[in-house]
C-alpha cells in the first residue's frame, strides 16, 4: 500500500531553503569560511561534515545535491534533541543482532567514511610511516600471559550465562595492556584490553572468553587502524570539524531510531508500538472514509469457474501440464488421467467462490490467472498419506472488493490511517524545529562541486 505525502528529506529541503530566503529567517550574513557550511542558531555545520555526507549520499538515487545534503544535516541536527527528549537511549538505539555500541557504531562509520573518502591521501600516510606500513606506530605489543587470563576470563571452557565482564574484571581488564602506539608527535597511547574488548559485539566477546589470543591483537590492531585514521583527518581538518562530523554521524542514528519508534523505517512499522496505538484510536467513520476514497486497494477476486486434474505422480503431472499448455484439451487429459471423481466432467469444478476460510484447492483456483494453466501443485498431505499434484486452470475470474465492514478492511484501512498519522506527526516536529531555527548558509561552498572541494572520488 502506497501514501503519496511529501517525505521528510524532501520537506526538509524546501524548509531550509524556505528559511534562506523568507525575510522571517534572516540569517547571520553571507558566510565566506571556506571550512563552514552553515550555521544552525549560531552554531558552525564544518564543511567537512557536508563534503562527507555528500559522499556518504553519493549512491543515493539522483545523488543528493548539496543543498538537500545540507538540508537533512540540519533537521537531523534539530531533530536528534527533539529523538532523545521523546524515547529512551534503549529505545532509540537498540540491541541488534550484532550487538555493538551505538558510539562503536558511529566511531566505525567516521572512520570507514575517511577511509573511503581520502583512500589515496591515507595510503601515502602509511607509506611516510617507519616501515611504510601501519606497524610503524606500534612501539610495543604485551603478550597476554595464561595465568593473566584466567583472571580475566575464569577458568578456560566454563559454561557461561553472558560474556560481560564483571566490574571487577572491567578494572583488571584496563589494566591489562595489549598494544602500544604513537602517532605523529602525540604523546604515545597504550590500548588496553578493556579498550578493545568494549568495542566488540556479542561474538567478539565471546572470542575474548574463549581465549583467541590471535583475534585479540587483530581487533586491537584494528584500533590501531582506526586511531591512524581519525588522527589523520584531525591534523588535516581540525579537532572541531572532526567532532562536528561524528555528531552529524550520531544525530543520522538517533533519528533513524525516532523514525523507527514511529513506524517509518524500513521493516519497522510492524514493531512500532506507537503506530499500534494510533491504529486502535482509528473510529470506524475515518474506515469508512478511507474505504470509500481508496477503493482499489480492497479489490480482490470474487470467484473463478476452475477446472483441475489430480494425479499422483509429479512426473506424470509435470507432463500433463506441459501438454495442456501446448493447447491440448483439459477436459480430455481429466478425463483420461485425473483421480478425482470430477474426472468424468473434465476436472470441472464449477465456481470457486471467495469464502473468509477457503480449502486449499479453492484459495489455489483464486490465485490463478485467467486461461493460463497452472504448474503441479503438491496436496498437503499429512506424513505417510498418499501424495497427490494438481494442475488447475481458471477459465473466468469476477473481480470485485472486500465487503466494507470486513476483517480485512478494518485491518488494512487501520494500518494505513496509522502509517499516516505517523509520518505525519514526525513530519510536523521536524518541519516545526526547521521554521523555528535560523540558518545561514555558505552559498559559494554549496555552489561547489563536491569532489573538487575534497579530492574525493
Amino acid at each position: 500500500m502506497t501514501i503519496i505525502a511529501p517525505t521528510p528529506r524532501l520537506l526538509a529541503a524546501l524548509l531550509v531553503l524556505a528559511s534562506i530566503l523568507g525575510p522571517a529567517h534572516a540569517a547571520h550574513g553571507a558566510l565566506d569560511d571556506a571550512t563552514v557550511a552553515a550555521h544552525i542558531n549560531g552554531a558552525p555545520v564544518h564543511a567537512l561534515t557536508l563534503r562527507a555526507l555528500q559522499h556518504q549520499a553519493r549512491d543515493q538515487p539522483g545523488r543528493p545535491s548539496a543543498d538537500a545534503v545540507l538540508a537533512d544535516i540540519v533537521a537531523d541536527r534539530l531533530q536528534a534533541g527533539w529523538s532523545h527528549a521523546r524515547f529512551s537511549a534503549a529505545q532509540l538505539y537498540p540491541a541488534s543482532t550484532v550487538g555493538f555500541a551505538p558510539e562503536v557504531g558511529v566511531d566505525d562509520r567516521l572512520v570507514g567514511l575517511l577511509r573511503s573518502m581520502y583512500a589515496k591521501e591515507l595510503e601515502a600516510a602509511l607509506r611516510a610511516l617507519p616501515g611504510a606500513t601501519l606497524a610503524g606506530v606500534i612501539e610495543a605489543t604485551f603478550p597476554l600471559a595464561p595465568a593473566q587470563l584466567d583472571r580475566l576470563f575464569g577458568a578456560p571452557g566454563a559454561l557461561r550465562l553472558g560474556h560481560d565482564f564483571s566490574a571487577e574484571q572491567a578494572a583488571l581488564a584496563g589494566q591489562t595492556p595489549l598494544l602500544r602506539l604513537r602517532l605523529g608527535s602525540a604523546p604515545a597511547v597504550t590500548l588496553s584490553l578493556r579498550d578493545v574488548y568494549q568495542r566488540q559485539n556479542v561474538q567478539g566477546r565471546m572470542d575474548f572468553f574463549n581465549r583467541k589470543a590471535d583475534f585479540i591483537y587483530q581487533q586491537a590492531r584494528l584500533r590501531v587502524a582506526g586511531l591512524f585514521v581519525l588522527a589523520w583527518a584531525q591534523h588535516k581538518f581540525g579537532a572541531q570539524a572532526l567532532a562536528d562530523l561524528r555528531q552529524a554521524l550520531d544525530e543520522q542514528e538517533a533519528v533513524r531510531g525516532a523514525m523507527r519508534q514511529y513506524g517509518l523505517a524500513e521493516g519497522a512499522e510492524a514493531h512500532s508500538t506507537l503506530q499500534a496505538a494510533l491504529a486502535r484510536q482509528v473510529t470506524q467513520a475515518e474506515i469508512g472514509a478511507y474505504y470509500t476514497a481508496h477503493k482499489d486497494q480492497f479489490r480482490r477476486t470474487e470467484k473463478v469457474r476452475a477446472r483441475h486434474i489430480r494425479v499422483d505422480s509429479e512426473a506424470l503431472a509435470t507432463r500433463i501440464a506441459a501438454e495442456a499448455a501446448a493447447g491440448k484439451d483439459f477436459g480430455l487429459l481429466a478425463r483420461r488421467h485425473s483421480t478425482a471423481p470430477d474426472a468424468v466432467r473434465g476436472g470441472d469444478l464449477g465456481w470457486v467462490m471467495q469464502t473468509d476460510d477457503p480449502d486449499w484447492l479453492s484459495a489455489l483456483a483464486l490465485l490463478q490467472p485467467e486461461g493460463k494453466v497452472s504448474s503441479p501443485f503438491r496436496a498437503p498431505v499429512g506424513p505417510g498419506a498418499q501424495a497427490s499434484w494438481d494442475i488447475v486452470l481458471v477459465d473466468k475470474r469476477v473481480e470485485g472488493y472486500h465487503p466494507p465492514d470486513s476483517e480485512t478492511v478494518r485491518y488494512m484501512a487501520r494500518k494505513a490511517i496509522a502509517h499516516e498519522r505517523a509520518r505525519a506527526e514526525f513530519a510536523a516536529a521536524r518541519s516545526k524545529l526547521v521554521r523555528a531555527a535560523t540558518v545561514a548558509v555558505n552559498r559559494k561552498l554549496l555552489d561547489e562541486k563536491a569532489d573538487a572541494a575534497t579530492g574525493a572520488p
